[in-house]
């Protein structure tokens, strides 16, 4: 969803993130640096994570073309 402030986008899908088996985070913070955190102990299910949601926002992409 485009155009959520951070705040917003938290509170909106809080209560599905702590429903959540695993979570794996991305963020860009005020010093242009990107920084990964996630919940699962296992990497491959991070990167597989990772894999699924870049198939994700490249397939909605496709649905503004």
């Amino acid at each position: 969803m485009r155009g959520m402030s951070n705040e917003e986008f938290l509170n909106t899908y809080q209560e599905t993130f702590l429903n959540s088996k695993y979570l794996v985070v991305v963020s860009f913070d005020q010093h242009n640096l990107v920084k990964t955190y996630q919940s699962s102990d296992s990497q491959l299910t991070a990167l597989g994570m990772l894999e699924v949601a870049k198939q994700q926002i490249l397939d909605s992409m496709e649905d503004y073309e």
